[in-house]
Formats: structure tokens, sequence, C-alpha cells
């Protein structure tokens, strides 16, 4: 019998990133980036990249992320649009729900077109981010105590 020792983030942060912005159009830009982005995560995703060892950048990508001024932006930044998320914009604030811990590539995008950035786990905080009240009971029995 062979026995698998392993370590990851088992997809399970269950994270929400909030940029708030000055304007509309600032808005509506990160969320329009964040979709081109997707797009070319997804057009140059394979399964198998991981076993690739030549991280660079292809020459396609680093071209499209010059045209849209992402100048710090990597490979693995844009790799994190191929994951499962999703992104949604209610006037000058875009919502961004994600199981990944590397959130990187998403927070360049919001910071990139002036966001002020919240982030928090849904596993403690609500939506309003504010605490939930079953996350702080669970909290209290595995610690064994009281806040």
């Amino acid at each position: 019998m062979r026995i698998w020792n392993g370590y990851g983030s088992e997809h399970s942060m269950n994270l929400v990133l909030i940029g708030r912005f000055q304007t509309v159009t600032g808005a509506k830009a990160a969320q329009e980036c964040m979709e081109a982005l997707q797009a070319l995560a997804e057009a140059a995703w394979s399964d198998d990249d991981w076993r690739s060892h030549d991280e660079r950048m292809p020459r396609e990508l680093g071209e499209a992320l010059s045209r849209m001024k992402l100048y710090d932006m990597g490979r693995s930044d844009v790799d994190v649009y191929a994951l499962d998320h999703n992104v949604s914009r209610e006037a000058e604030t875009v919502r961004i729900w994600t199981d990944e811990s590397d959130v990187q590539g998403l927070l360049k995008v919001l910071l990139h077109h002036g966001a002020k950035v919240e982030i928090f786990s849904r596993h403690t905080w609500d939506e309003e981010a504010a605490t939930r009240s079953d996350a702080t009971d669970a909290r209290n029995r595995s610690d064994g105590g009281s806040d």
C-alpha cells in the first residue's frame, strides 16, 4: 500500500475581496480588465502547466498585458484568472469571491484602477463584513474559552 502525504490550500479560503472606487468609471474599468484577463488566462491555461519548468511568460500574454498597461503582472498573476472566482460590480464597488489563497493578481488589478481594498474570509464574516455569530461560537468551542 502506498500512502500519499501532501500539503495544499484545499481550495477552502472562501475569500471576498471588495474594491471601492471613487467613480463608477474606475469600477467598470477594473471589471472589464478582469474579464479580459480571464479570457487570456483561459486561452493559455493547460492542466499540465504545473509540470513545465519554463515559467517564462508567452510573448502574446506579455503583449496583451502591455496593451492593458499592467506592467507589474506576471504569468502567475494572470493564471489566477483561470481558476474559479466570481466578479460582480454595483456602482463604485467591485466584489470578488474566490476559494483560492493566491489573490495577488486580483489585488493588482483593483489597485491599478485606484481601489481601496478590503479582504475577508466568509468563514468568519458575513457579506456586510460583520462577524458571523456561528463563526464566533465555533471558534470559542475550538479555543476552549470565550472572547
